[in-house]
């Protein structure tokens, strides 16, 4: 699992940074499009990320890629990760401011898998359920998962519902519940105690025969 402490703190401070200038939105939108670039460009990352290229050659390549499409704070912030040797952080960096400013905007970011396709009513009247649920404007992903049997699995982050494994369980809980009652309900046969008295009963007056003898 990635160490995250690092990327955090850069984007604490970056979120802060652009906060306090009224800047989310657009620092937001800037850092979207940064990361669109480096994911999508492998030779753009062999030359940011190596660690033989000058730091003043990579922060001129950072200029003519992105030139005016980035404030003065996102453009200063990248050629601070490249002076401290942190460039290989961005796009951690990136994901973790991205998700500072849905939570400060309201926004939260679910998954949803199902075992077959929602279409739009579908999709539409759960996330206005979940939305009304967790008081949260969502962005859902939505994925076919046919590994399940039937149910569906919403996940947040580390959160798990899995509404597929709840209905097991409660169906499962339903069959016991059954089976107590059944054998609850069957007759208690007094077989068992009849065996045991008539020896008893037996023992008992043959003492009582000695006695008077």
């Amino acid at each position: 699992m990635a160490n995250l402490v690092l990327p955090s703190k850069y984007a604490e401070a970056l979120f802060e940074l652009a906060k306090e200038a009224g800047n989310l939105a657009q620092a937001k939108d800037e850092l979207i499009a940064v990361k669109k670039v480096l994911d999508g460009n492998e030779r753009l990352k062999d030359i940011i990320f190596h660690p033989g290229i000058n730091k003043d050659e990579k922060k001129q390549v950072i200029s003519r890629i992105f030139g005016a499409q980035l404030s003065k704070i996102i453009m200063d912030f990248l050629k601070l990760l490249i002076d401290k040797k942190r460039e290989r952080l961005i796009s951690q960096i990136c994901d973790i401011f991205l998700d500072k400013v849905d939570e400060e905007q309201g926004i939260k970011k679910i998954t949803i898998e199902t075992a077959y396709p929602l279409d739009s009513t579908e999709k539409d009247r759960l996330v206005g359920r979940l939305e009304h649920a967790m008081k949260a404007k969502l962005v859902v992903d939505t994925r076919v998962n046919e590994g399940l049997l039937g149910g569906i699995i919403i996940k947040e982050r580390m959160r798990l519902i899995d509404a597929s494994v709840v209905q097991f369980l409660n169906s499962l809980k339903t069959k016991l519940h059954s089976v107590k009652a059944v054998k609850a309900a069957k007759p208690v046969k007094k077989t068992a105690k009849k065996s045991i008295k008539k020896p008893v009963k037996k023992i008992l007056k043959k003492k009582q025969a000695k006695k008077k003898k």
